[in-house]
């Protein structure tokens, strides 16, 4: 991503993106589907964490909105540079997992087909809930874009905050806003379980909120905020991800994850660790490959013969993601820079449009004194 303030593009951040779609597609690929794969789920045991991948993006989500935001882009700017990031991309890969697993026959992709209706919730970012609920239609084409609905959400609720609070104090307001939120909700539900409903605690993304507030104080963090309040509001959002975790590893891998950002946000020596060009690049392609990595490649694993040595399946499975490189480089060259190109040229033709009418009024413009 590129940094804001400075145009710079931040390679570690890069790097972390690298980290978490990892961590996500080794538990894709070795736990989520054990009876699908013919080598189970013995092979590589602690890929079942593979999913805090999530968690980190959800945190450098935090970062980048929060540095995204720093010059006050009015609400179109906002609205069309994100879906110009998220949109076509998705179009274009949802396109394609939908025709694999159609194509390629096996008990995973028979399991996991849906029809064209799935394309509705898939791309307007919405919950497949509601479209099954009201009209009957099959869920996302993909089950991982569950996690960019809540991205969506995030995105409103900050750009929100972000207009409604003084002139660049959003990284200040923003994280009290979520935290107090998800504490409110936490207490009432804990008060009277099941008052709080199911569709109120999903449209709210309660269950990760601390998450993007750590992500927001991490930049604020990097942007030379470094007190008492930014220290609070990061134990704050880590001493409830501690308490959401299940065992001693998921609080390990959490630890590291805060211990990375934190790393990166304060500029230190170990960060640029993760601005190693490969990983860098991989970060840079890491949207496509997320949206692309399960279904497909899942379904390619599960025509594996069983019987084979560990070692081939683990080999099996790094094939079958050199191949997702392939094709999500290919989908970010040909589709997410030349969209994302064309909505940044889109609003200069604005901004200089605006500029000359500010420059040369017209009469009508004189008469009202503007």
């Amino acid at each position: 991503m590129k940094n804001s303030l400075t145009g710079r593009r931040l390679a570690e951040i890069d790097g972390l993106r690298a980290v978490a779609v990892l961590a996500v597609v080794l538990y894709h690929y070795f736990q989520a589907y054990p009876q699908h794969y013919p080598y189970g789920a013995g092979l590589l045991p602690l890929a079942k964490y593979g999913d805090l991948g999530v968690a980190l993006f959800f945190v450098i989500s935090g970062f980048v909105i929060t540095l995204s935001l720093a010059g006050q882009p009015g609400p179109w700017q906002f609205a069309l540079k994100r879906l110009a990031r998220l949109w076509p991309a998705m179009a274009v890969c949802s396109i394609l997992t939908f025709a694999f697993v159609h194509n390629f026959d096996s008990g995973f992709s028979r399991e996991v087909q849906g029809g064209l209706s799935g394309f509705a919730a898939s791309w307007t970012f919405t919950s497949q809930r509601f479209w099954h609920s009201a009209f009957g239609f099959d869920g996302y084409v993909d089950v991982v874009y569950w996690t960019l609905v809540i991205e969506i959400r995030f995105y409103l609720l900050a750009a929100v905050i972000c207009w409604l609070a003084p002139a660049g104090r959003f990284a200040a307001v923003a994280p009290l806003v979520l935290l107090l939120m998800q504490s409110l909700f936490a207490a009432v539900q804990f008060a009277v379980p099941g008052l709080v409903p199911q569709v109120l605690i999903e449209t709210l993304f309660l269950a990760y909120a601390h998450l993007f507030a750590a992500g927001i104080t991490f930049a604020a963090v990097f942007t030379g905020a470094r007190g008492k309040r930014q220290a609070a509001l990061i134990f704050w959002s880590f001493s409830v991800a501690i308490y959401r975790a299940e065992d001693g590893w998921e609080t390990a891998f959490l630890a590291l994850i805060f211990l990375a950002v934190a790393a990166c946000a304060l500029r230190m020596g170990a960060a640029r660790l993760l601005a190693w060009r490969p990983l860098a690049w991989l970060g840079v392609i890491s949207y496509p490959v997320y949206l692309l990595h399960n279904y497909i490649g899942v379904t390619l694993l599960s025509l594996l013969p069983a019987g084979l040595s560990g070692s081939v399946y683990v080999l099996a499975a790094g094939l079958v993601l050199g191949g997702i490189l392939l094709l999500s480089n290919a989908v970010h060259q040909l589709v997410e820079l030349p969209a994302q190109q064309a909505v940044r040229s889109f609003l200069e033709r604005r901004a200089d449009r605006g500029g000359e009418m500010q420059l040369a009024p017209g009469p009508e413009a004189a008469a009202k004194g503007l």
